[in-house]
């Protein structure tokens, strides 16, 4: 037997034929590729006044923020499919400030992702008839969370019609800004859910459940209605209702923290009306624990729970009794601009030790936005949250330009 000796060059040379020579024309492998996201610039602008020495002292900062998410969504064979989504999100500081970035050095991104660039999805999925498998890195999608991410398990069935049932299972999740017991790591759990979700006009619900291992069981009952009363006239009513059950083992945690985390309770309903370029609404939230304790009832953001206005609710980490009720109005007009206003007031009621206290707050919003097309959109809105003790007040404006597509 003769052997053969090839160069490095010749083995490269020889790779990179057959590479060639079994890849796919670009034309080919792009045509059964969908994608879909959107860019998006913020501006934003807060002023909180601050309780130092007895005294209140404004503290004000701004910021430019650049973000876009781009998922490609492709068929591979038969029925599978693969979802690999970018994510590009920057943050840059506004105005003379100390610390001030320099057009994103140092730029670690805003979401702790670790960098301003990165893969946000990348799953496997599978369809058969009326289910669907998805593992891998994707969208969380519980009524619990609003974006956050995680890796796992996600299976979709709608043989019932009008019907689909869900189950998902994650094992690592996103360490996001928006979970407000993050610093008690409550990320640092797996998450499980099942739900059922329905839609027979002109009704439709929603039924979850989920356990964030160790820490709590989360659960929630949506039952909403829409009625077109006439070709230009609908009404809508809403109701939810929620509720948390802390583990012990998690209590323990939170108590090492000065935490006194107990279960809690959540419901809210709104009543809407829709016509000749009029939208209002008006309701009732009522998210409590016991008065001396710490609770959460979303996990992740507001998740799927009614919530107007911008900045003074929070449901992922709250203290004692909190009720509140709203109005919201808005007028669009020329097909392209609307114009609104958020209202929300109550009471926050707390104990320590043996002594009772309340807090009244309000939060109102202006609001403005122009449609230039169906994926170019423009808005602006300034909320001013007013506190009784005069303290923890705070102005927030905000101007975005998101293009869809």
């Amino acid at each position: 037997m003769k052997l053969v000796k090839m160069s490095l060059a010749a083995i490269v040379a020889a790779g990179a034929l057959t590479s060639v020579a079994s890849a796919t024309p670009l034309e080919e492998a792009i045509k059964n590729v969908d994608v879909s996201g959107f860019a998006r610039y913020r501006y934003d602008s807060k002023t909180t006044k601050a309780a130092l020495n007895d005294e209140t002292v404004d503290k004000s900062e701004a910021s430019h923020r650049f973000t876009s998410y781009v998922d490609f969504k492709a068929a591979l064979d038969d029925n599978f499919y693969g979802i690999l989504g970018l994510r590009y999100d920057s943050k840059d500081i506004s105005g003379s400030s100390e610390g001030q970035t320099n057009v994103g050095v140092y730029d670690e991104g805003t979401e702790d992702f670790g960098q301003t660039f990165n893969v946000r999805q990348f799953l496997l999925g599978y369809k058969a008839g009326n289910t669907t498998i998805q593992a891998g890195r994707q969208v969380v999608g519980t009524f619990f969370t609003d974006d956050m991410v995680g890796t796992g398990l996600k299976v979709l069935n709608s043989d019932i019609t009008g019907l689909t049932l869900a189950a998902v299972a994650f094992d690592d999740l996103q360490n996001d800004p928006d979970i407000g017991s993050k610093d008690l790591g409550t990320y640092n759990h797996n998450l499980y859910g099942v739900a059922a979700i329905g839609s027979y006009d002109p009704v439709s619900f929603q039924v979850w459940y989920a356990v964030l291992s160790d820490v709590t069981d989360l659960y929630a009952v949506e039952l909403a209605a829409n009625f077109d009363v006439t070709s230009d006239l609908s009404l809508g009513l809403k109701g939810q209702y929620g509720g948390s059950s802390i583990d012990s083992a998690f209590t323990k945690v939170a108590k090492a923290e000065a935490v006194d985390a107990d279960d809690a309770d959540f419901w809210a309903i709104e009543a809407s009306a829709e016509g000749f370029g009029v939208d209002f609404s008006a309701g009732y939230i009522d998210f409590s624990a016991d008065k001396d304790k710490t609770s959460v009832i979303s996990y992740e953001d507001a998740g799927s729970f009614i919530k107007p206005g911008e900045d003074l609710l929070d449901y992922t980490l709250f203290n004692g009794e909190n009720k509140y009720w709203f109005v919201t109005a808005g007028y669009s007009f020329l097909e392209k601009f609307r114009v609104g206003v958020d209202y929300i007031s109550g009471k926050n009621k707390t104990r320590n030790g043996v002594v009772d206290s309340e807090v009244e707050a309000s939060e109102i919003v202006y609001r403005a936005s122009y449609d230039y097309s169906k994926k170019l959109n423009f808005q602006a809105w300034y909320s001013s949250i007013d506190r009784d003790s005069n303290k923890n007040d705070v102005d927030h404006f905000r101007f975005q330009a998101k293009y869809s597509f």
